[in-house]
């Protein structure tokens, strides 16, 4: 299996990529059920209804590849999580894949922090 490079360490995986894509998830989805809540017409509800379902899509597809690529480092995950975030771990090694869900949770987290700022309309980026 090819490895693809990220520069990433298992530390800011674990520390920083993670919780970041529960905060922009949890943002996310209340912005879009409140939408929802407030759409005045059934084209706006099936538009947002839609959006919440893809977003969803995608943050379950990000998961599992981060938890299989968590999975592969199994015992360095425990060694940072028993030092509580002291131990850096290696940089990940991550395959297409795995890659990809690291960057897509980073990309997911800017856009949430951009809409929180003002310089986005929506919070979820727009695939």
């Amino acid at each position: 299996m090819h490895r693809h490079e990220t520069s990433i360490t298992l530390n800011d995986l674990i520390y920083a990529v993670i919780p970041n894509l529960n905060s922009a998830e949890k943002l996310v989805f209340s912005t879009l059920d409140s939408l929802i809540e407030e759409a005045t017409t059934p084209l706006d509800i099936l538009k947002r209804t839609e959006q919440r379902q893809a977003f969803g899509l995608e943050v379950h597809r990000i998961r599992i590849n981060l938890e299989h690529l968590l999975n592969s480092y199994r015992p360095e995950v425990d060694a940072i999580l028993r030092s509580e975030g002291e131990h850096q771990g290696p940089v990940v090694e991550a395959d297409h894949h795995e890659a990809d869900a690291i960057r897509s949770a980073i990309d997911i987290y800017q856009h949430v922090c951009a809409f929180q700022r003002g310089e986005r309309p929506h919070p979820a980026p727009e695939r």
